[in-house]
């Protein structure tokens, strides 16, 4: 508790200092995982965030995050950080919840196609960001009843699609389906799709059959579709 406080306050003496205006943009840097101390702006909802990347001390397990939200005149109106970060990336906007406001994902670390992201999700009733939980893949959509889907690659002709609602305590995984390509003859792919796993399935009143044809149905499983 006493660590995470003192890098937050470090966080903040450094963001009192940084001029906005000598910032490059998040987009003009070369990210290459590396611990490179740094900062860059990117712009949501109106809004110029600043996202700084600590400099991390020999021996320590992760690094450190944080995305400062800035009003017209430059003041930090809220920090969110993101410790034991893996490695330094670029973070990015997307409609997580489905309201037409971008939410923050800070990646935490990313494979060879997937990338692993802590999620902050505007609140409006707050009227800041909050973090939600943890995902891991190559997007982020929404389903028509509100759902989060996440696909992930497995490899070349595996796919893993995680469904999650989001309510006020965070992301509850759903379910989770598996989608494997076949190459047919003349080139076409015939899809599998098939139920993985269904941890949260009770909390929409599901069965692991109605699960499996929900969830396989949904535009994001249809990942081999022309």
């Amino acid at each position: 508790m006493m660590r995470a406080l003192i890098l937050t306050l470090a966080l903040a003496a450094c963001a009192q200092s940084a001029p906005i205006e000598a910032t490059p943009t998040c987009a003009e840097l070369d990210f290459t995982g590396e611990y490179l101390e740094r900062s860059c702006t990117l712009i949501a909802n109106d809004e110029t965030l600043r996202v700084r990347y600590s400099p991390v001390a020999e021996g320590a397990t992760g690094g450190a995050v944080s995305v400062d939200v800035l009003n017209e005149n430059g003041d930090v109106l809220q920090t969110m950080l993101e410790s034991d970060v893996s490695e330094y990336l670029p973070p990015s906007v997307q409609d997580v919840d489905g309201d037409g406001r971008g939410d923050i994902l800070i990646a935490r670390e990313r494979g060879n196609v997937n990338t692993a992201s802590g999620v902050w999700v505007f609140s409006g009733d707050a009227g800041a960001y909050r973090r939600v939980g943890e995902i891991s893949g190559v997007e982020i959509a929404n389903t028509a009843d509100g759902f989060v889907a996440v696909p992930a690659r497995g490899g070349a002709a595996m796919w893993n699609v995680a469904f999650y609602q989001l309510d006020a305590e965070g992301l509850h995984m759903l379910a989770s389906v598996n989608v494997e390509g076949e190459e047919l003859a003349g080139g076409q792919i015939r899809s599998t799709c098939s139920l993985l796993d269904a941890p949260g399935i009770d909390r929409v009143g599901l069965t692991t059959e109605q699960a499996e044809a929900k969830f396989c149905a949904e535009p994001a499983a249809q990942v081999f579709a022309p």
